[in-house]
C-alpha cells in the first residue's frame, strides 16, 4: 500500500476528478510515491464507499454522444467521516507521518472561521506541526476557485483563529506554503448524467463501485498552481502533457480570466436564467434558441473588457470564453448544483465587470445582456415566502418553488416582498444594495459599492423591475 502523503478534506468529484487522478498518474508513472486519506466533511457515505473499494473508482470522460475513456484511480488508501469525534480523530492519527500536502476542496461557504472543514484544517496543521516540529514544511491547496484561494486560507489560519503559540504562529507564516490554485474541469452530479451514459460505463466497469465520478474531457489547461517559494513536493510540474501548471510566478491574472470568463458563463450567464425558465439542466439552457446567442454575446462582451483589462501575452480572451460555452452545451448538468452561494458569486464573476473603465466603451446590446444577466441573479434570490431564518423559497417563471440557498441573506432580505414592487422602491432597493460595498469586496478589501456606475444601476432596475412585475425571463430577453 502507498504510504499516507497527502489529506484531503472534502470527498467530492472535482477532487476525484482533478487532484486524485493527477497523483494517481504520478504514482503509475514512478514519480511519486504517496497515497491520499480523504476526511469526508458531512456524512459516511463517501468514507465508507472509499474503505469498501479499497480506494479503488473510475473516472468516466462522457458527453453527450457518449463515454470516451475510463480511469481506474487508486491514489486514495484510506478515509473517515469528519462529522464524528471518532472519524475527526482517525484523521487527526494521519499527522504523525511525514505528509507533503494537505487539499481542502470545499465550497465557498466552507472557507470561512467556524466552518468545519476549516476547524479539521486549523486542527491538522497544529496536530502536524506538534508532531514533526518548526522545521518541517507543508503545502496546503484550496480547490475551490476563489480568487487568491491559498492566500484566503492562510488569512483565515493566521488572523481569525486563536493563537496557539508564538513558535506555531511563525510556523504558519513561513513554513507552510498555502498556494493559489485555479482548478477547471466539468464534473457533473451523478443523477445529473444520462441514464445510457451510466449504463454504459457499469458495463464497461468490471467491479462494483459507489463512487464512479462522471467528468468532461480534461481541458487544456485544467490545474495551474502558485508556488512562489519553490515548497510543493507533490511533483505536478512533471504533469505538462496533460496540461498542468506550476509556477512560481504570480497566477492572478489566469484565475481572474477563469473566474471572468469560465465562471461567469455559468453566473450569471445561464444557470438562473435557466432555472427560472424551468429549464432543468445547463447543456439545454446554453443551446436554447433564445438564450444560446444571448450567452454567446454575454461573453463575447466579457471577453473585450477582461482583454483590455488584464492582458496575457499570447491568450485570446474570446476563444476562451466561448470554448467554454461549447463544453457546457456537450455535458449534461443541473442547473440547481450550480446555483447556490450567489452573493460570492456575483462579487468574483460580475463585480469587475461593473467597475471596469473599459464598461463605457462596451456595446449598448453588451451592456443590456449583462444588466439582464445580473437582474436574473437578484430576480432568482427574491424570496416568494419567508418561514424562519432557514427558509428562504422563490418562485420560477412556471409557478415551481425553489429554495434559495444562498447563506448570505442580505441581498434576499433587500428584495423580500419585491413583487409588484413599483419602479421606485424597486430603484431603493437596487440603490441599496449596490451602495453595500460589503457585499462587492472581499473581506478587509477598501473598496466602492457598484452604484457609481450609474448606466449599470439603472439597467438593472429596468429589468429587475420588469421580472418582479409579470413579465418572464423569456419575454424581458426578447424584448432586448
Amino acid at each position: 500500500m502507498l504510504p499516507v502523503k497527502i489529506l484531503a478534506i472534502g470527498a467530492g468529484g472535482l477532487q476525484r476528478a482533478l487532484t486524485h487522478e493527477f497523483v494517481h498518474i504520478l504514482n503509475q508513472r514512478n514519480l511519486y510515491n504517496g497515497g491520499i486519506f480523504v476526511g469526508q466533511p458531512r456524512g459516511t457515505e463517501k468514507a465508507d464507499a472509499f474503505n469498501r473499494q479499497d480506494g479503488v473508482y473510475h473516472v468516466v470522460t462522457f458527453d453527450l454522444s457518449g463515454v470516451h475513456n475510463i480511469q481506474r484511480v487508486e491514489s486514495v488508501v484510506g478515509a473517515t467521516t469528519l462529522s464524528t469525534k471518532t472519524g475527526r480523530d482517525w484523521f487527526y492519527s494521519q499527522t504523525e507521518n511525514p505528509l507533503d500536502l494537505v487539499l481542502i476542496g470545499v465550497t465557498e461557504a466552507g472557507i470561512a472561521k467556524d466552518e468545519l472543514a476549516m476547524d479539521v484544517l486549523d486542527e491538522t496543521l497544529y496536530r502536524y506541526f506538534s508532531h514533526h516540529g518548526a522545521d518541517a514544511t507543508l503545502c496546503v491547496i484550496n480547490t475551490d476557485n476563489l480568487r487568491n484561494n491559498g492566500d484566503i486560507i492562510q488569512d483565515i489560519l493566521c488572523n481569525e483563529y486563536p493563537k496557539r503559540s508564538d513558535d506555531y504562529a511563525t510556523w504558519l507564516e513561513t513554513n507552510v506554503g498555502f498556494l493559489n490554485e485555479m482548478g477547471d474541469r466539468l464534473v457533473p452530479q451523478v443523477y445529473a448524467v444520462p441514464d445510457e451514459i451510466k449504463a454504459a460505463a457499469r458495463t464497461q466497469i468490471e467491479t462494483r463501485d459507489e463512487l464512479i465520478t462522471y467528468a468532461e474531457k480534461s481541458p487544456a489547461t485544467p490545474l495551474i498552481l502558485e508556488d512562489l517559494k519553490g515548497m510543493l513536493r507533490v511533483p505536478f510540474s512533471e504533469l505538462q502533457d496533460q496540461g498542468v501548471v506550476v509556477s512560481q510566478e504570480s497566477i492572478e491574472p489566469y484565475h481572474d480570466w477563469k473566474l471572468l470568463l469560465v465562471n461567469a458563463v455559468h453566473v450569471p450567464g445561464i444557470t438562473h436564467k435557466g432555472t427560472l425558465s424551468g429549464i432543468e439542466y445547463v447543456n439545454e439552457a446554453a443551446a436554447h434558441p433564445v438564450f444560446a446567442p444571448h450567452l454567446e454575446r454575454l461573453m463575447e462582451g466579457y471577453a473585450e473588457i477582461v482583454e483590455a483589462d488584464i492582458p496575457i501575452a499570447g491568450k485570446s480572451a474570446r476563444a476562451y470564453t466561448l470554448e467554454f460555452v461549447d463544453r457546457i452545451r456537450s455535458v449534461k448538468d443541473d442547473n440547481a448544483r450550480i446555483n447556490i452561494i450567489e452573493t460570492v458569486k456575483l462579487r468574483e464573476r460580475a463585480a469587475d465587470i461593473v467597475r471596469s473603465p473599459n464598461y463605457s466603451a462596451s456595446t449598448e446590446l453588451f451592456k443590456s445582456d449583462f444588466a439582464y444577466s445580473f437582474a436574473t441573479v437578484l430576480r432568482f434570490l427574491t424570496p416568494h415566502t419567508v418561514s424562519g431564518a432557514d427558509d428562504y423559497q422563490g418562485m420560477t417563471d412556471t409557478g415551481a418553488a425553489y429554495e434559495i440557498r444562498d447563506p448570505d441573506r442580505t441581498i434576499q432580505n433587500v428584495l423580500n416582498g419585491a413583487f409588484g414592487a413599483s419602479r421606485a422602491d424597486v430603484s431603493e432597493r437596487i440603490s441599496a444594495i449596490f451602495s453595500n460595498a460589503t457585499l462587492w469586496s472581499p473581506a478587509g478589501a477598501a473598496s466602492s459599492g457598484l452604484n457609481e456606475n450609474q448606466d449599470f444601476t439603472r439597467r438593472v432596475c429596468a429589468y429587475y423591475h420588469r421580472l418582479v412585475n409579470g413579465e418572464t425571463c423569456l419575454e424581458v430577453l426578447e424584448s432586448l
